[in-house]
């Protein structure tokens, strides 16, 4: 038999996190046996999100701002010229204390992402439904989804877990309103926002199509009261998350946005929808041509959903004080809305989005809506196993359920990941954890089209967070642009002017990211010029200089 509908137990929540946690273990093996020595450093993306989750976690328990990260000194508020995974760098802040190694501070937090994803979603289904094998089911597939392992450089994508638990709050809300609900909802919107901007908007919406789908069917939409309630979350959400948003405001006003062309380019395309990075699914892909996406539900889960959805038709079976025809109609708007908004702005959807709704403007891909798709499938999909319990019974109902969860672990698997080794600090990167404070300048300066190497030196930094002339983000402000050039022509006169003008004190020079002969050039000049650049430690990768007080600007060649 189910067990009685509504808010999970806290031995239920217990379980299944000990139970989501294993499989986290599990699927991105050998992660957790390496915790502090690979990861995704083989991207530019993967390297930026060990950076910002070290960063955050070394702000929150140090003297150092959170906003004036130590990338593109002097400029102030650099984390916000990316996403700042604030939510992320929090989670990360335990490991951080107790080892100080930035890859085991991302490496914990992306398992972390796995479990709380999978919690909050057991806890949606299993309080519509009260079927705890349902929300097992729909925890799996959707923790361990094909999308999430597309992204796992990219540590704010990983933070899926907004998205149920607002939703759940909606819910409850709507079934039995009160002011500590409404409160609970608020506070859930805002920490979904400060997980992940893309998320906070989505799931936003999700939550507003809940509450006029649900208002309107439960007649709820004509009273103030529910009303106030609705205003009084959205409220609170905004208040959490407005201190937060300045950095956001401003960067916005110097011209930072985006297009409904660049829009164009990260929408998802119908292929993206049968795209799969789970081994069950591996053979579909020759097939397919090109996709910008990997978003297909699997299988077993659009079966399970389409059981539910016919079911319902059948019956108006109660779900948590919910009929079932409404909630399960609900989950199957959801997903289609998302799906059309995930196709781009010539679509039309996205494109009325864009417009109307307020920070859309500031991102470029259309097509991690489709995560709404995998959610609203992973909850019909427990909606569906809920129908097949009524049906079972005794040791049969069992065994069937068995074998389905079985089926459903087995076709999550991506196989072993090949995460690559996290490189070592070198004694210079290492030098300069001991040396007075004072702004970093790194070599070789890459150009606009190459800056994604420039997290070669954020990671290095995470060693030992002095201030850094480099940085890698989605916005380059105009003082950067204008000195890249001149930089990038390191070991020139014109290169030592603008050191000094933006306040260098060391020069770490990279060896092995020059070519031969422009390592040779590069050197020799170097040497050249003792007064100019002291040399403080040698070696065969990295090279530690300080800039001397007294350099007056020569024509050097």
């Amino acid at each position: 038999m189910n067990a009685a509908r509504g808010a999970p137990t806290a031995r239920e929540l217990a379980t299944a996190t000990v139970v989501a946690a294993l499989l986290a273990i599990v699927f991105t093996w050998p992660l957790a046996a390496r915790l502090g020595t690979a990861a995704r450093v083989d991207t530019g993306d993967g390297r930026y999100s060990i950076w910002n989750v070290a960063w955050v976690a070394h702000a929150l328990t140090s003297d150092d701002s959170v906003w004036n990260a130590n990338i593109f000194y002097p400029q102030r508020h650099a984390l916000a010229f990316s996403e700042a995974n604030l939510v992320a760098g929090v989670i990360g802040v335990p490991i951080w204390v107790l080892t100080k190694n930035p890859i085991a501070t991302s490496n914990f937090t992306i398992l972390v992402s796995f479990v709380l994803a999978g919690v909050c979603m057991f806890a949606l289904v299993r309080y519509l439904t009260g079927s705890r094998w349902g929300a097992a089911l729909a925890g799996t597939v959707y923790a361990f989804c094909s999308y999430t392992f597309a992204h796992l450089a990219h540590i704010q994508l990983l933070m899926t877990f907004g998205p149920p638990l607002a939703l759940l709050a909606m819910h409850q809300l709507i079934e039995r309103p009160s002011t500590v609900r409404a409160l609970w909802l608020g506070v859930v919107l805002a920490v979904q926002g400060l997980a992940c901007g893309y998320y906070g908007l989505f799931g936003g919406l999700a939550v507003a199509l809940g509450i006029l789908w649900f208002g309107l069917w439960s007649g709820q939409i004509r009273s103030l009261r529910f009303w106030a309630r609705v205003l009084l979350a959205a409220v609170v959400a905004f208040a959490l998350v407005l201190p937060f948003l300045q950095p956001y405001l401003d960067i916005q006003r110097a011209g930072f946005g985006r297009t409904l062309d660049d829009a164009r380019i990260y929408d998802a395309g119908w292929r993206s929808y049968f795209a799969s990075a789970l081994v069950a699914y591996r053979w579909m892909l020759p097939y397919l041509g090109h996709w910008r996406e990997v978003l297909f539900p699997g299988f077993m889960s659009l079966g399970l959903a389409a059981l539910a959805i016919t079911r319902s038709l059948k019956s108006e079976g109660m779900l948590s004080g919910i009929t079932a025809r409404r909630l399960i109609g609900f989950y199957v708007v959801l997903a289609v809305m998302a799906a059309w908004g995930s196709l781009g702005p010539d679509a039309g959807l996205y494109r009325l989005l864009f417009e109307t709704v307020p920070f859309m403007s500031m991102l470029r891909a259309p097509a991690r809506l489709g995560l709404l798709v995998t959610l609203a499938s992973a909850v019909l999909a427990g909606s569906g196993v809920t129908s097949l319990e009524m049906n079972w019974r005794g040791s049969r109902r069992v065994v069937w359920l068995t074998v389905l969860m079985v089926a459903t672990l087995a076709r999550s698997t991506v196989g072993p990941l090949d995460w690559a080794d996290a490189p070592a600090p070198t004694p210079a990167v290492r030098w300069l954890s001991k040396l007075p404070r004072g702004p970093v300048a790194a070599f070789p300066f890459y150009a606009h089209e190459d800056m994604s190497h420039e997290t070669h030196y954020m990671l290095q930094s995470t060693w030992h967070w002095q201030p850094l002339l480099n940085g890698y983000s989605d916005f380059i402000p105009d003082a950067i642009s204008r000195d890249l050039p001149r930089l990038r022509s390191f070991p020139s006169a014109d290169a030592l002017r603008a050191l000094r003008e933006r306040q260098a004190r060391y020069i770490l020079v990279n060896w092995h990211l020059y070519g031969a002969q422009e390592r040779e050039h590069v050197r020799s000049t170097l040497a050249a010029l003792p007064s100019t650049y002291r040399l403080m430690l040698n070696g065969p990768e990295t090279s530690l200089y300080e800039l001397s007080a007294d350099v007056v600007d020569a024509d050097i060649h």
